[in-house]
């Protein structure tokens, strides 16, 4: 046997010490010996010294151009992370030997994990061509297809590494990724589910079926999935961004922070890891934490486009909207075609109540992606509060083609028909929007139920699913520690309507009245400053005015329970500019609904509705979240010092004939509905000679109103339209009017009190919800309760009979006058001892111990401890 032979035998017996000596031995002989040099690189290659066997490989080469030495050279490149130089040496290889799949195979490797899939994929297939039967080599290529995003291609060549050996986890792993990526759930999680039973301690696999179960809205199972992933390798930072995902949309966000936290602790430096760690905080409502978290992405990676839009949003919530606009101009300086950063713009614009604005950039938005059904709806919202409803509603019909079932924009469109009262489709419509409430839709607005033919059970059950998804993510503040007060019960009052606005002037005169010795009033302010003289009205004459516009929610409630409030009122509800969430934070020990909104909140997080007992009948308290408190007049205050203009306009000014009855209802325009106008067509007709007075708000309303009375055969001339004036203006020209007639199933509210209060008298037919009793309750309040009918045929034909019968007209407006002075609806000191009665049972309960539960306050409560009667009914 040779010296070389003997080498070679302690090789290949393992005994590679023995082994190198003796190919030294040879080469001391043979300095020039290709084999010898080959060999002896392979030993130290084997010995853990890859630098020595490169130099050794290239002295073997250098004297002798062979296939299997360019072989273990590359590999020795590549067990070195060298792919470069590894790729180098598999190129020469081929040049040697053009057919080695080896070589091919060895290249492809090298160019793959160089980042270059797309070089690697036809060495690839060149082995494959020989050796079609490689499994390795097919899931290989697979991968390489994946990265380019031919996710179909490389299903079909990872089906084909399972089909060669069906018990390759990894195949079939690999395959469930392919086909996750071209929309096959089904198959990939059935392919996931076999990597598993072949593998199931296989964590990679686990993370990729949490992933898959994430995306099919599967959270629970996603969690679990992701749980086990985690506690497989816990040290992998993309399974913990997996469990954090899945437990965020499992809304279990304590677990998302924890494990995005830990996730960027692992990769301190990853992007990916600090922009899911902002999210995690963001859902928890640590905005600010978020704020610097995704500064912290950003500063990792400046080019995060979805970083960005996070922290626009972050920044928006925290209402600073100028630093979230200034994150999305300078994204859309560099990617003007992001729509998705323009609607998120568009978003934040209209947050920050420029819907004009915002209404310019969601068309760009909508421009880019027209089949976007998000960026359509922001454009439908925004425009409604431009008051642009023709727009609104066109941006509603385009998101309910793209989604049929999109529950809020139907309930949008819905709203926005009534308030263009554009009715040509509007039953059908209406119908299928209580269809989706009563089959459970989220996202409908309950506002936009009130005004459809709805009932208690629609309302509740639209509201209690709107007022969850206000208080996702709403944490309960901390209330300090009692401190020795001036034992005031301390009332908050929580609004954006402390301006120019009806709630304001209905309210405002109550809160004034408070008694100052037993009530520490405080108004809390969310909206904006018009700087009218009712505002300042309201700055001046309560207490305490904060403004908490500009605060977010979580930070308004801090403030809230930082005050000590013991009963926080809300006089907003589910209307414009509602802040909800600040309820949901729980600032106060007794939370209330009153006069805002003229039903339930649905909320768990507030204990009482403040009504009366022709608002909420006897029986129907279990369609309330709230306990009911019903005060024994009426449920909503007025201002005794509502000015009315001394100067009365004439007919002619405001387009009315000279002669002639005149019926008017100045409520808003989405109260009307076909039935309503039906019998006001018919009432005209009985009534020859008179004319219906409306407000119609816009010019399209009275378009659309006209050409209803035409097809009901109505002179357009019969319908007169009154124009915006201010208030005490208003007031006034209701002396024109001879009888207000009221809509229904949405009551007038304010305008009904308007009118009252002007000396106008109101017909109005009871309803069977709280919005359509409003009237009958500040009738009886008013001394007029055969002003109330029951049913639509006794409606018209009192209407008739009061146009036809001057004597009793004037017998009523005589009354009107009288009673105005003294009766409760206008008696506002007598309203504010009742609330005050309320305010006092409320809060002795809650300090007994109690769970809250209905109140009544009878007509001699005077507010003193408790004088109010609790009742311990069904509800109890």
């Amino acid at each position: 046997m040779t010296s070389f032979a003997r080498a070679v035998a302690a090789e290949n017996a393992g005994r590679l010490e023995e082994a190198r000596a003796r190919y030294l031995d040879v080469l001391r002989a043979e300095p020039q010996n290709p084999a010898a040099l080959h060999r002896l690189g392979v030993v130290e290659l084997r010995l853990g010294n890859p630098r020595d066997a490169v130099v050794l490989f290239q002295k073997s080469l250098a004297i002798a151009k062979d296939l299997e030495v360019y072989l273990d050279f590359g590999a020795a490149m590549a067990g070195m992370a060298r792919w470069d130089a590894a790729a180098t040496v598999y190129g020469a290889a081929l040049r040697v030997a053009p057919a080695s799949a080896d070589a091919h195979y060895g290249l492809a490797m090298a160019l793959h994990r160089q980042g270059r899939p797309q070089d690697a994929e036809p060495h690839y297939r060149k082995v494959l061509a020989t050796f079609s039967y490689l499994g390795e080599v097919h899931n290989n290529l697979g991968v390489a297809l994946q990265d380019l995003g031919r996710f179909a291609e490389a299903a079909a060549a990872h089906r084909e590494a399972a089909r060669i050996d069906p018990a390759d986890a990894a195949s079939w792993s690999k395959l469930g990724v392919a086909l996750h990526a071209i929309g096959q759930g089904a198959e990939a999680e059935a392919a996931f589910r076999k990597a598993l039973g072949l593998a199931p301690q296989d964590a990679d696999c686990w993370h990729n079926l949490s992933g898959l179960l994430d995306a099919g809205g599967r959270p629970a199972e996603a969690l679990a999935a992701g749980r086990l992933a985690v506690a497989l390798d816990p040290g992998s930072a993309r399974n913990w961004l997996a469990l954090g995902n899945a437990a965020g949309a499992a809304r279990r966000l304590e677990e998302a922070w924890r494990a995005t936290s830990a996730a960027a602790r692992l990769e301190p430096s990853s992007p990916a890891a600090r922009n899911n760690l902002a999210s995690a905080l963001h859902e928890l409502g640590r905005w600010r934490e978020a704020v610097a978290e995704y500064r912290a992405a950003l500063e990792r990676q400046p080019d995060f486009p979805v970083a960005e839009i996070n922290l626009a949003q972050a920044l928006s919530g925290l209402r600073e909207a100028d630093g979230a606009l200034a994150v999305l101009r300078a994204l859309l300086a560099r990617q003007p075609a992001n729509g998705e950063a323009w609607r998120r713009l568009g978003s934040v614009l209209a947050e920050a109540v420029r819907p004009d604005a915002a209404v310019a950039v969601l068309r760009k938005a909508v421009a880019l992606a027209p089949g976007e059904p998000d960026a359509q709806a922001d454009l439908a919202m925004a425009a409604a509060l431009a008051g642009w409803s023709t727009q609104s509603v066109d941006a509603c019909r385009r998101v309910l083609r793209l989604v049929p079932g999109h529950a809020a924009a139907l309930g949008q469109l819905v709203h926005q028909q009534r308030l263009l009262c554009d009715w040509r489709d509007l039953d059908g419509l209406e119908a299928e929007l209580l269809r989706q409430v009563r089959a459970g839709a989220e996202g409908v607005s309950p506002f936009d139920v009130l005004s459809c033919a709805s009932t208690l059970a629609d309302q509740q059950s639209a509201a209690a699913r709107w007022a969850a998804a206000k208080a996702r993510g709403a944490r309960t503040v901390t209330r300090p520690a009692a401190a020795a007060g001036d034992g005031r019960l301390r009332i908050g009052y929580l609004s954006s309507d402390f301006r120019e606005h009806a709630m304001g002037h209905l309210m405002v005169d109550a809160l004034e009245t408070h008694d100052r010795s037993r009530f520490a009033i405080t108004a809390y302010s969310t909206g904006l400053d018009d700087g009218s003289a009712l505002r300042q009205r309201f700055q001046r004459r309560i207490e305490r005015f904060v403004d908490l516009r500009r605060h977010t929610d979580a930070d308004a409630a801090r403030t809230i329970a930082a005050d000590g409030i013991d009963i926080l009122v809300d006089l907003t509800g589910f209307t414009s500019f509602s802040r909800t969430s600040i309820l949901a934070a729980r600032p106060a020990p007794v939370q209330v609904n009153w006069l805002g909104y003229p039903g339930t909140l649905g909320a768990r997080y507030v204990d009482y509705i403040v009504a009366d007992p022709t608002v909420i009948a006897p029986g129907e308290d279990g369609f309330f979240s709230e306990r009911v408190v019903r005060l024994p007049d009426c449920y909503q205050p007025n201002d005794r010092r509502r000015a009315i203009a001394e100067a009365t306009p004439t007919r002619g000014d405001c387009g009315l004939p000279e002669d002639g009855f005149v019926f008017c209802c100045f409520n808003s325009a989405y109260k009307l509905t076909p039935a309503l106008f039906d019998g006001w067509a018919r009432i005209l007709a009985a009534v020859p000679g008179s004319v219906l007075w409306l407000y119609a708000g816009t010019p399209q309303v009275a378009v659309n109103l006209r050409r209803e009375g035409e097809a009901r055969g109505l002179d357009p001339h019969r319908l007169v339209f009154a124009q915006p004036l201010p208030h005490a203006e208003h007031l006034a020209r209701h002396r024109l009017a001879d009888l207000f007639l009221d809509t229904l199933p949405y009551n007038a509210h304010t305008t009904a009190s308007d009118a009252l209060w002007a000396g106008l008298p109101v017909l109005t037919r009871r309803g069977t919800t709280f919005a359509g009793r409003v009237a009958a309750s500040l009738l009886r309040a008013a001394g007029l309760p055969e002003l109330i009918v029951d049913g639509q045929e006794a409606y018209e034909a009192e209407a008739v009979a009061l146009a036809r019968s001057p004597g009793r007209l004037r017998d009523l407006r005589q009354r009107l006058a009288l009673n105005r002075p003294v009766c409760p609806l206008f008696d506002t000191p007598r309203f504010t001892r009742h609330l005050e009665a309320a305010y006092r049972a409320m809060w002795d309960i809650h300090r007994a111990g109690g769970a809250p539960r209905p109140i009544t306050v009878t007509a001699e409560d005077a507010g003193g401890p408790a004088s109010a009667m609790e009742g311990r009914g069904e509800n109890a």
